[in-house]
C-alpha cells in the first residue's frame, strides 16, 4: 500500500473514530494537509489524469507535515477570558465562598445546611470546568476535563437530599449513601478518560473495550432522567408535607423554581443543540440557570442568614421593603393591635366595600403603614387577611339553628363577599373544603 493511501486511511481512522487530532500533535494546518493529499489519492483512485507523481506528493506531503509539525505548538487557541467567562469564573467563586460560610453555620439545621454547601461546592466546580472550556486552559489542565458529568448527577441528589432533610426533618443515615451510585459509576465509566488525561495522551479511551462505558458516562439521557427523576421525589417531599403557614413554604418556593429553572435550561440546550439554528453562544444557558441558583441562594442564605437560622423570608424582605416606613417596631405593634380590634370587636370585615384606605383611616394611619403590619405580622396581603375574618364569621353562622335554613350565598352576603365566586374560592383556600361539603359536615 502506497504512503499516500496510509496516509489517508490513517486520517480517515482517526476522524471515524471521533478523535480529536490535536491530541496527537495535528494542528489545523496538518489536516488541511492531510486532506488535500486524500483528495489527490481519491482523484487517483477514480482515475484522474494528475500532472504531478505519486513521489512528488509524498515528499510535498514530508515537507509541509515537517513545517506544520514545528508550528504545531503556536497552532493552538491561546487561553483568555472574555465578558461571560469572566463573569462565570466569579461566581463559580462566590459559590465556593458561600460553600466554606454554609458549611461552618452552627445551628438546628446545621446537616441541612451541609447538604446545600455541598450542592453550592458542586455547582462551582462544574461552572468552573465549563469556564476552563470555554477559554481554552482546559489545554493546560488537562486533568481537569470531563469531571462535570457525575457531578451534574451529583446535584440532582444534593438537592433531593437536601428537601428531604428539612421538610421532614430526616437526617440523613447510611442507607441515603445509595443514592449517590449512579453518580459513582458514571464516574468510574469515565475512568479511562480521566487516567488519558492524567497522562496526556489518548490510549485507554482508544480502546475498544472501554468503548460503551465511555458512551454511558457520557449519556445525556441519563443526565436528563436522573435529574428529572430527583426533582419528582423533591417536588414530592414539597407538597406531601403541606407546609401552609410555615416559614419554609416561601424558602422552598424560591428554590424549586431557581433549581426547576436550572433543569428545564438543561432539557432545552439538549433538545436544540443538533438542530441547525442553534447559536453557539447558546452554551451559556446551563450555566446562566446554575448561576441564578447560585445568587438565589446567596442572597437568601448568606446575606440573610435569618432563613437557614428559621425566620421566615417574607418578613426579612418586607423588612427591607417597608424600611423608610418611619414605624419603629413599637408602632408596630401598637397598630397590630389596633387591627385586630378593628376586626374583632368592630368587624368592619362585614362591610363589603372595605378596601385599604378606609381600613387605613379606622386605624389612624396611612396604608402603607397598614400593608406593612399586616404582610410582617399576619403573613398576608390585605385580601386574605379581611376574608379569613370572613370565613371564620360564615362557619360560626353554620353553628346557628336560626341561621340552618338560609343559603349559603346569603350568609357569606351576611359576611361582607360581594360575589360567590370569590366566596367559594375563599372558603376553600382557608377550610380546604366547598361550603356545601363544609356545611354538611357541621350538621352532621
Amino acid at each position: 500500500m502506497s504512503v499516500i493511501v496510509r496516509v489517508a486511511k490513517l486520517y480517515e481512522a482517526l476522524e471515524l473514530s471521533n478523535i480529536p487530532l490535536t491530541f496527537i500533535g495535528f494542528t489545523s494546518k496538518l489536516k488541511r494537509v492531510v486532506l488535500f493529499v486524500i483528495t489527490k489519492w481519491y482523484q487517483m483512485k477514480v482515475g484522474f489524469r494528475i500532472a504531478v507523481s505519486k513521489i512528488g506528493w509524498v515528499i510535498g506531503l514530508i515537507l509541509v507535515s515537517s513545517l506544520a509539525f514545528g508550528q504545531s505548538s503556536n497552532q493552538l487557541p491561546e487561553p483568555s477570558f472574555d465578558t461571560w467567562t469572566s463573569l462565570f469564573l466569579f461566581v463559580s467563586l462566590q459559590a465556593l465562598f458561600v460553600f466554606v460560610a454554609l458549611f461552618n453555620l452552627k445551628g438546628a439545621q446545621s446537616q441541612a445546611n451541609k447538604i446545600l454547601a455541598l450542592l453550592l461546592l458542586t455547582f462551582a466546580v462544574i461552572l468552573f470546568s465549563y469556564v476552563l472550556y470555554w477559554t481554552n486552559y482546559n489545554q493546560k489542565f488537562a486533568y481537569l476535563n470531563g469531571w462535570f458529568h457525575p457531578l451534574l448527577l451529583t446535584s440532582g441528589t444534593l438537592f433531593y437530599l437536601y428537601v428531604r432533610n428539612i421538610v421532614n426533618q430526616q437526617v440523613l443515615k447510611k442507607t441515603d449513601g445509595l443514592h449517590f451510585v449512579i453518580p459513582l459509576l458514571v464516574a468510574l465509566c469515565l475512568l479511562p478518560l480521566y487516567i488519558d488525561n492524567f497522562q496526556g495522551v489518548r490510549h485507554l479511551t482508544l480502546d475498544d473495550r472501554y468503548r460503551p462505558f465511555l458512551l454511558i458516562g457520557f449519556s445525556t439521557y441519563l443526565k436528563l432522567v436522573y435529574l428529572g427523576l430527583y426533582l419528582f421525589l423533591s417536588f414530592r417531599h414539597y407538597f406531601l408535607a403541606n407546609l401552609k403557614d410555615s416559614y419554609l413554604k416561601p424558602w422552598f418556593h424560591y428554590l424549586l423554581i431557581s433549581y426547576s429553572g436550572y433543569y428545564l435550561t438543561i432539557v432545552l440546550y439538549y433538545a436544540l443543540v443538533n438542530l441547525s439554528f442553534f447559536d453557539v453562544t447558546w452554551d451559556y444557558m446551563i450555566s446562566f440557570a446554575m448561576s441564578f441558583f447560585i445568587f438565589c441562594v446567596s442572597f437568601l442564605g448568606y446575606i440573610y442568614p435569618q432563613v437557614l437560622a428559621g425566620k421566615p423570608v417574607t418578613n426579612i424582605i418586607l423588612r427591607h421593603k417597608y424600611k423608610n416606613s418611619g414605624l419603629t417596631e413599637r408602632g408596630e405593634a401598637e397598630l397590630k393591635m389596633k387591627l385586630l380590634q378593628l376586626m374583632k370587636e368592630e368587624q368592619l370585615f362585614l362591610n363589603n366595600d372595605l378596601n385599604l384606605d378606609q381600613l387605613a383611616a379606622q386605624a389612624n394611619t396611612t396604608r402603607h403603614n397598614v400593608s406593612l403590619v399586616i404582610n410582617k405580622y399576619f403573613n398576608q396581603n390585605f385580601f386574605d387577611f379581611i376574608n379569613k375574618y370572613r370565613i371564620d364569621y360564615v362557619q360560626q353562622l353554620f353553628l346557628k339553628p336560626e341561621c340552618q335554613g338560609e343559603h349559603v350565598i346569603q350568609l357569606a352576603y351576611r359576611a361582607g363577599f360581594n360575589n360567590k365566586v370569590s366566596f367559594n374560592k375563599a372558603f376553600k383556600k382557608f377550610t380546604g373544603q366547598t361550603p356545601l361539603s363544609y356545611k354538611s359536615d357541621v350538621i352532621d
